[in-house]
């Protein structure tokens, strides 16, 4: 008797068990499974810039009608507008991003933006030589002047954008090219940039050039791909670009395609390739780096003229396909006499009128050239900023940056450094984690911050959710497979790091 009801009752339990695990299953049901729609376009876009401090994403808002995404509300800075646009580009599915977003920053004297706008284009080591003037009407900036490339056109609009009270730049400043080319020479060199970039795929994108104006047509996997197919195209002797006639298609997605389409490239080719990009990085260009290649991997030596060059350089490697690594001895070798007083007074000067750290508390001190950052911040991409700042600084060698990231919610952190500047904070055995966007937020289950982390990678346009298996134990997420490239790595592990875990072990290859 006994017997039969331990029998019954096991039977019971397996109908039970089923039950829920038949009732379970939609919510368990893997995101590769699903459409794209246009609801879970809007999600996706809301979910990124939750993530992403400064954007303020409970002021802006996100509508989808087949897969045009259209951002309207306000932001405090146009960096942060940026950042917003970059994050609905960067969504799978996403064919164009409509911009209808306001800044609303601070107010401040013209006078005093437009002082600060000659500073910081006087005081940044790419930027110092360039002949451009700058006014100001009613907070927008008027940029005019020539320069010799897109690139630094590019550059001269970013560093005006870094200045507190800019509600708007007007980009004025026309590109003065120092020799006249052929159309031959222009459709060979925009060819050679798109099948190097890892952003987009080369072989499916056409250009034609006809009096120095470039007409892309073809298929890009995703918005930013457009975006960046669009810069690509800018080389030497270029008057316009026109990428009308680029199609969004998911299917185009770069990293399925560049491992089964893309040869192995010989390092000679890709030391070519490299030696290309970084004469068009306007940072790095003055410097010359010698490049040598062994095996894929790109040694970078010589020296540069600041920081920001040297760190410039290494991600420009990054983004060339066939690099498999980067070994960057690049020694830092500032031109001109600067003392450390000096440095540290620039270098006050820039985290002042950065918008981005504005309430940020941050203590500098230079020592033989070296930058060392303490205080506090409110999260981690400001970290990351102020770090920045201090490597674009002339006669800054190294940084140190013991910046932490605090927060309102009062516990024990430790912070631990993240690919590109980001992180989690860790409460160690708090039930609560700190959301940037929305303060203490209970841990998540294992199961959850898995699916989160499923979820991000099936709405990226950069990477396969299949190629890369997610393991998430006590809130530790660990990553491994294998990507086609550096970018494919650096979505996995951002998809990682914001989904919950309070941390991550990534052991993704690149291959």
């Amino acid at each position: 008797m006994r017997c039969k009801s331990i029998g019954r009752l096991s039977a019971i339990l397996l109908v039970a068990t089923s039950m829920q695990t038949i009732l379970s299953a939609p919510v368990q049901s893997a995101p590769a499974t699903k459409e794209i729609t246009d609801g879970g376009i809007t999600f996706a876009v809301e979910q990124g810039l939750v993530s992403e401090k400064g954007v303020f994403p409970n002021f802006v808002d996100v509508t989808t009608a087949d897969g045009m995404v259209t951002l309207s509300g306000t932001v405090i800075d146009l960096l942060a507008k940026d950042r917003a646009l970059k994050i609905a580009e960067s969504i799978r599915g996403v064919r164009a991003v409509i911009d209808r977003i306001t800044v609303a920053s601070k107010p401040r004297s013209d006078e005093a933006v437009r002082k600060d706008i000659a500073s910081a284009l006087l005081q940044d080591p790419a930027t110092e030589s360039y002949r451009v003037t700058v006014s100001v009407k009613n907070a927008a900036a008027i940029l005019a002047g020539s320069v010799g490339s897109y690139a630094e056109q590019q550059l001269v609009a970013r560093i005006a954008k870094s200045v507190r009270g800019v509600k708007e730049v007007v980009n004025d400043v026309t590109i003065d090219y120092q020799a006249k080319r052929t159309d031959t020479e222009i459709a060979a060199d925009v060819k050679s940039r798109l099948q190097w970039d890892i952003w987009v795929d080369g072989d499916l994108i056409k250009s034609a050039v006809q009096a120095g104006k470039v007409t892309l047509r073809g298929t890009v996997g995703s918005a930013i791909g457009k975006s960046r197919a669009h810069d690509d195209a800018w080389v030497a002797g270029v008057v316009s670009v026109d990428d009308g006639g680029l199609k969004v298609e998911t299917w185009a997605r770069n990293d399925m395609k560049r491992r089964t389409k893309y040869p192995i490239r010989s390092d000679e080719e890709i030391k070519n390739a490299v030696q290309a990009v970084l004469r068009l990085d306007p940072r790095v260009s003055p410097f010359s780096p010698d490049v040598t290649v062994e095996g894929g991997i790109v040694i970078l030596g010589g020296t540069v003229g600041n920081l920001k060059a040297k760190i410039s350089a290494e991600q420009d490697v990054k983004n060339t396909t066939g690099a498999l690594g980067v070994d960057n001895l690049l020694k830092v070798r500032p031109s001109g006499p600067s003392t450390d007083a000096d440095i540290k007074r620039q270098l006050n000067a820039v985290l002042l009128w950065d918008p981005l750290l504005d309430t940020s508390t941050i203590h500098v001190a230079i020592a033989d050239h070296v930058a060392y950052l303490s205080g506090s911040v409110e999260s981690s991409p400001q970290k990351a900023e102020a770090q920045d700042a201090a490597s674009r600084t002339k006669g800054v060698v190294a940084v140190v940056n013991h910046l932490k990231v605090e927060s309102d919610f009062s516990v024990s952190q430790n912070a631990w450094p993240d690919y590109l500047g980001y992180a989690w904070p860790y409460y160690g055995q708090s039930p609560y984690y700190f959301s940037e966007a929305f303060g203490p937020q209970a841990f998540l289950s294992d199961e959850k911050i898995g699916r989160n982390v499923e979820e991000r990678l099936f709405w990226s346009p950069f990477v396969h959710k299949d190629n890369i298996k997610v393991s998430v134990d006590g809130g530790v997420a660990t990553l491994t497979g294998t990507v086609g490239t550096w970018l494919g790595w650096a979505e996995a592990d951002k998809a990682a790091r914001r989904s919950g875990a309070t941390n991550v072990h990534n052991r993704i290859r690149v291959k």
